[in-house]
């Protein structure tokens, strides 16, 4: 993918706090996954492993296709381009912020850990302070077409669940 000219506004320091997020949760997933194997304590059933792999093959291929359909708009520091308008198809039209989502509970089902799960909120609070960051910077740089496409399309539902 090649760069693009034009940035309109860019905003670096959600990056830091998702990759942040995104390690701490990562790391203590697979610590408790560890515990709650060697020491039977909160150790979900077997069936987790194959929801949890259900869960990753369906969040990824679903932020692969988010990625994908925004194409030469895709950033992974939240971006607004010069050029950029609302892109409103694919899984656009079904959620607003496509690419946050079922990754990581997958990863906590799968690990099998009772303490794993609560993780996954933290994640979602993040996803969801980074996706308001988003929403204000698209409102202020698109205006009334990002507002119309607001009222039309749902917020991604992972992230509705800490703020409507």
């Amino acid at each position: 993918m090649r760069r693009r000219a034009g940035v309109k506004e860019r905003e670096f320091s959600t990056f830091f706090i998702f990759i942040g997020a995104l390690f701490f949760t990562i790391f203590f997933s697979f610590f408790f996954g560890y515990y709650s194997y060697f020491s039977g304590i909160g150790e979900l059933p077997e069936a987790f492993i194959y929801v949890g792999l259900v869960f990753m093959i369906a969040g990824e291929s679903f932020r692969i296709w988010a990625i994908l359909t925004l194409g030469k708009y895709f950033s992974p520091v939240v971006t607004v381009y010069s050029d950029q308008r609302v892109i409103s198809w694919g899984p656009y039209s079904l959620v607003r912020h496509p690419a946050y989502g079922g990754l990581l509970l997958g990863v906590a089902l799968s690990l099998r850990s009772l303490f794993s799960l609560p993780l996954v909120l933290v994640d979602i609070a993040v996803y969801n302070y980074r996706a308001n960051l988003e929403e204000r910077l698209l409102i202020q740089n698109l205006g009334e077409e990002y507002l119309d496409y607001k009222k039309r399309v749902k917020k991604n539902h992972s992230l509705r669940i800490l703020r409507p």
